[in-house]
């Protein structure tokens, strides 16, 4: 359904969603904007991103090492309110044969199985990528040389709402949004206070963002509620909720962050209200304040910004009693091991997966003494990988010993590595047994593979609901219909199975989500 959107945000968001999810990678990430591309579009905004998502991913997934880039740009006729949203996305990656490039839409083919055999996904991407851009009277080109790499140039005709372009400094703004910026930020050293005594409320329309958003207030242990748009931000309001802190995103369809933020001081609320933008230019403060906001925080989020804006809305307007106690809580907090306070259920399981996966691929290293002629390369993904992940659970000390570790590999200390690696992984599965969901005894599973037997008519139905729902990008359905299954107790392969889901469908990967509710429908 056409919307109004910004174009930013739109790029801002997809981008930052695929830079996290592959910052492991040895790939250089270049993002080429042009100043001349309209600030506000009419198009089917869901379909744009999922297009944009699936030409990211499958560029960072199919490149082992060398550079993947996106360049965005807009061909629009002078006075006319028509305009071509143009999305190029090369890589250096494997690259196709003609051949290869013909049967790329084909549903589930797959290109050199041997080569990606331990590349995740089921090969309905490109098909659905294909269907949505003919559904929105677009065209889609595909370059490819084999052993070189791949670019896919989209044409996409949109409406143009604001013929206004986003201007240069916007657009250099974007263009800042790499792996090297993020790794930095995500790595910067300060100090988080601890915050149990706060309590925030985070308003974003793509989940995604929600997610990294726990992320990064996880380890100041501070209560964190969400709302996925501005109206169910006001409802909670309404209800009399109220929160140190409601980080506001500044462009949402339907109903934007300056808009919500203008009803909700009409209700009287006076709490602090911080806008995440992309647009975070010089002469923006004066709008966001003088539009209800006490403060705004640029997306990519700057850690050190956030940090010292929980410290001044939060922290600073505590009784020196408070932050004793606070700290005195820290303290016995981790006398007794327990690290990780409020950390969201969903960021656990997926640590937990991550760091399992890790740890098989180290201890495979350690064992064979490093021995392999890419055993160092893949040390390096692997620990880096789980070097921000911990962060993002709390647990910065052994972060910080993963960055060690990473700087070991770099500078092709084996004797470093295999020395420390034993503590590391025994200290990485004590954090898993923290994190990890209680174990279903056997008596307790047995039970539950009587009790799916029965239900196997309703898991039926419920599986379908979500294979429909993920074929029309439906995220919503999809997520409660999954949200009922979870409520019966199934097997432990079915749990697994049925997170797998959940995470897919948590970075709108419905080709993904839709195959493995296939797989455990006809198992």
């Amino acid at each position: 359904m056409p919307v109004q959107y910004d174009i930013a945000s739109l790029i801002h968001d997809t981008v930052k969603l695929n830079i996290m999810r592959y910052e492991s990678k040895p790939i250089d990430f270049k993002l080429t904007v042009s100043e001349n591309v309209p600030s506000a579009l009419l198009g089917d905004e869901l379909r744009i991103k999922q297009i944009l998502n699936n030409l990211l991913s499958n560029a960072f997934k199919y490149t082992q090492e060398g550079q993947v880039e996106l360049m965005l740009s807009a061909d629009k006729k002078k006075g006319s309110t028509a305009v071509v949203l143009i999305i190029r996305v090369s890589d250096t990656g494997q690259g196709m044969t003609s051949e290869q490039v013909k049967k790329l839409g084909d549903k589930f083919s797959r290109f050199n199985m041997e080569a990606n055999r331990k590349t995740e996904g089921t090969g309905l991407g490109m098909n659905i990528t294909r269907n949505l851009i003919n559904m929105m009277n677009g065209d889609i080109y595909i370059e490819s040389t084999p052993g070189m790499g791949s670019v896919f140039t989209v044409n996409l005709p949109q409406k143009c709402i604001n013929s206004d372009p986003i201007g240069r400094d916007l657009a250099e703004n974007l263009m800042k949004l790499n792996l090297k910026n993020t790794t930095k930020m995500r790595n910067a050293q300060i100090t988080q206070e601890f915050m149990p005594y706060g309590r925030v409320l985070v308003v974003d329309d793509v989940e995604t963002n929600l997610y990294v958003a726990r992320g990064l207030l996880a380890p100041y242990g501070i209560s964190i509620d969400t709302a996925i748009s501005g109206f169910e931000a006001i409802d909670k309001i309404r209800d009399g909720a109220s929160y140190d802190i409601i980080f506001m995103d500044h462009m949402m369809p339907r109903m934007d962050g300056i808009e919500a933020s203008k009803i909700i001081r009409s209700l009287g609320y006076s709490f602090p209200i911080v806008a995440l933008t992309a647009n975070a230019l010089a002469g923006q403060a004066e709008m966001f304040l003088s539009n209800g906001f006490d403060d705004f925080i640029s997306k990519p989020i700057d850690i050190r910004q956030l940090n010292n804006v929980l410290n001044k809305m939060i922290r600073d307007r505590q009784t020196p009693e408070v932050l004793d106690e606070a700290r005195r809580q820290k303290n016995n907090l981790y006398a007794a091991g327990d690290h990780n306070i409020a950390i969201d259920p969903q960021l656990a399981e997926f640590f937990v997966r991550d760091a399992k996966k890790a740890i098989n691929i180290l201890t495979a290293i350690y064992d064979n003494n490093g021995r392999r002629s890419d055993d160092i390369s893949t040390f390096i993904i692997n620990v880096h990988a789980m070097k921000s992940a911990l962060a993002n659970v709390g647990e910065s000390e052994l972060s910080n010993k993963a960055a060690e570790l990473e700087q070991a590999g770099r500078d092709q200390n084996i004797n470093l590595i295999l020395s420390s690696l034993p503590d590391f992984m025994e200290s990485l599965n004590q954090v898993i047994e923290k994190l990890k969901a209680p174990e279903v005894d056997e008596a307790d599973e047995d039970e539950s593979n009587a009790i799916n037997a029965e239900d196997q008519a309703y898991l039926q139905e419920k599986l379908m609901a979500i294979q429909a729902a993920c074929a029309s990008f439906d995220k919503k359905t999809a997520k409660e219909a999954l949200a009922a299954i979870k409520q019966k107790s199934w097997a432990k392969v079915t749990r697994d199975q049925l997170s797998a889901i959940a995470e897919h469908l948590l970075h709108s990967e419905f080709d993904e989500a839709a195959a493995i509710a296939r797989e455990v429908y006809f198992t």
